[in-house]
């Protein structure tokens, strides 16, 4: 789990820091909790609330999150972001930049997969 040096890192710089498990079936409970923060570091993947969870589970985090932001506390990362900019995407979109590797691709197709990853070997 990187939550754990994460956290660290905040507290080691400076800041406080606390692990928050966000459970489908306490959402109210979670709600009030994260108010009193002034910001969240999210360690819940896009769609990853949506499995062997009640439905709607996602949504309701999502709106939760976007709903801290409008009150203009700070989520990393919000909703918006994770969703038009996954991991995989963002790496290879820094990949030409100096803390990129160039080598870095995202293959969404078997074709693109087998044609592309056999010319980086």
């Amino acid at each position: 789990i990187d939550s754990i040096p994460i956290a660290n890192g905040v507290i080691k710089a400076g800041g406080s820091c606390e692990l928050i498990k966000y459970f489908h079936d306490k959402h109210d409970e979670f709600a009030a909790q994260v108010e009193q923060y002034d910001a969240l570091i999210v360690r819940i993947n896009p769609g990853q609330l949506s499995q062997g969870t009640t439905e709607g589970t996602q949504k309701r985090f999502d709106d939760l999150m976007n709903s801290l932001i409008a009150k203009g506390k700070a989520v990393w990362s919000s909703p918006g972001v994770q969703t038009n900019m996954g991991a995989k995407d963002a790496l290879c979109k820094i990949a030409n930049l100096k803390c990129g590797l160039v080598d870095t691709f995202a293959y969404y197709d078997a074709e693109t997969l087998e044609k592309q990853f056999k010319q980086t070997m």
